[in-house]
This record gives C-alpha cells, sequence and structure tokens, in this order.
C-alpha cells in the first residue's frame, strides 16, 4: 500500500513534500493559533516549484522545513493518483478564503508581504473588521542583502496572528525560511502565491466551473499570457521527466 494513504504523515513526490492532512484538520490546527506561538509556515508546491526544483536542489530546505507543504495543483494531484498516491488538494486561495470565513476573529491582527501596495490597500478597505500591517519590498530583493533583511524583520517582529507572503516564488518561500531562523520569531505564514490579491478583489479568480474541473492555471495563462506562457510551456518536459522516474519508484 503506497505511503500516500497514511493521512498523519508526509510523503515526497516529484522532488517536493507533500503533507497529507486534510483540510477540515488544517482548518482545525488552524482554529487555536496565536500571534505569540512560535513561528512556523506553510508552502504550497504546484508544477512550477516541482521543476524548479529539478534544478534547484538549494531551495528543497524551504520546502522540507516547512509546517505544513500543501498540494496546491491538481495537475500534481492528478499524477499523483495514476501511481497510487492520494494527496489532498488544498488550494492555497481556497485555503485562506475559509480561514477569513471560519477562522479569523474581529480584532485579529494580519500581517501581508506583498509586491504592489494596492494588494494592501484593497484588503483593508474590503476587509476593515482585521488590523492589517503591510510591507512591500522592491523588485529584486532578494539579491539585496539590505532590502531581504528588512523584509524579514518585518515578518519576524510584525506581531500578527498570521502572515501572508505573498510575493512570488521562491522568494516567499525564502523570506519565510529566514524568519523561521529567527529564535523569537512568532505566528504562523502562508506562502500563498496570488491568493490575497484575490482575495483583495485585485485580480478575478477563473470562473468557478473552470475551478471544479482543475482549469484554474488555463484562466490565470488567458489572463496573463505574457508574464506565464514561458512559465507554463518550459514546465511540461521537466515535469515529464519527474513524472516517469515516480512511475519507476511507486512501482
Amino acid at each position: 500500500m503506497p505511503a500516500g494513504n497514511d493521512i498523519a504523515g508526509r510523503v515526497r513526490f516529484l522532488g517536493a513534500p507533500y503533507d497529507l492532512r486534510p483540510i477540515e484538520q488544517v482548518l482545525c490546527s488552524l482554529q487555536g493559533a496565536k500571534p505569540d506561538d512560535w513561528f512556523r509556515y506553510v508552502v504550497t508546491p504546484n508544477v512550477d516549484h516541482v521543476t524548479r526544483l529539478r534544478h534547484r536542489k538549494d531551495l528543497l530546505p524551504l520546502y522540507e522545513n516547512a509546517w505544513q507543504s500543501w498540494c496546491d495543483s491538481h495537475i500534481v494531484r492528478r499524477l499523483g493518483f495514476l501511481v497510487g498516491l492520494r494527496l489532498p488538494h488544498l488550494n492555497g486561495t481556497d485555503v485562506v478564503e475559509r480561514i477569513f470565513a471560519e477562522v479569523l476573529r474581529p480584532g485579529d491582527r494580519l500581517a501581508v508581504i506583498a509586491a504592489r501596495p494596492q494588494v494592501l490597500e484593497a484588503l483593508a478597505w474590503k476587509y476593515p473588521q482585521y488590523q492589517f500591517v503591510g510591507h512591500v519590498p522592491p523588485m529584486g530583493f532578494v539579491d539585496d542583502p539590505e532590502a531581504f533583511e528588512a523584509c524579514v524583520t518585518f515578518g519576524a517582529t510584525c506581531n500578527a496572528r498570521f502572515l501572508f507572503i505573498a510575493v512570488g516564488a521562491p522568494q516567499s518561500e525564502q523570506v519565510a525560511y529566514a524568519i523561521a531562523r529567527r529564535p523569537s520569531a512568532q505566528g504562523t505564514a502562508f506562502c500563498i502565491g496570488a491568493a490575497m490579491e484575490f482575495m483583495g478583489g485585485v485580480k478575478a479568480r477563473a470562473p468557478r466551473l473552470m475551478q471544479r474541473l482543475g482549469f484554474e492555471w488555463l484562466h490565470r495563462l488567458l489572463s496573463e499570457p505574457r508574464r506565464l506562457w514561458r512559465r507554463y510551456v518550459m514546465s511540461v518536459g521537466p515535469l515529464a521527466m519527474l513524472f516517469a522516474r515516480e512511475v519507476v519508484r511507486w512501482r
């Protein structure tokens, strides 16, 4: 029986770790999260992440040291199914929507590291019941030691119940990993891609039918073809090679 049937564990698939907790267990564990908890973070490896890990082994510790690593890709989940692995699908935006609806309490302090100030403004306007604090690092901040340090310091000292890191991959994971290495860091962080843009209404999600069928990626590609086409096209070959290795390993 594949290890994926043990819902209490963590498995490696396509070179990335994945946790097997269903969404209800995740939400239950977040209900008791407090701002002064020891720092922990969540990653959401999708196709772009696993193909990058194929040639960037230095990034693997960012995922292995995460408190939770969710399968945020219908494609990855379906490939897992083909080898007998049952990966729960925890779409980052879907989970954040449920956190806002079921976990947060009025007055909660939330921190956001965003790529654009418009995201912070939209969130504060749409959700006035929460206290938002934010940081917008400059472009290329991971290659600027001073800017990277400022971003990490914000995350480590924001005193928020939840921290949402939305500056793209692998920048978000690099920030979360660096914060986790600060002994005094507290709270729970989520590396959740474009989720905060969707939550604030800065970007529109795919229609519900496309979401249910697993074609949200296609909607994003059609919405931002210049930015995303190369990422998707260049992922096909590496993903096929990764999956071929998994077929051999699991069988």
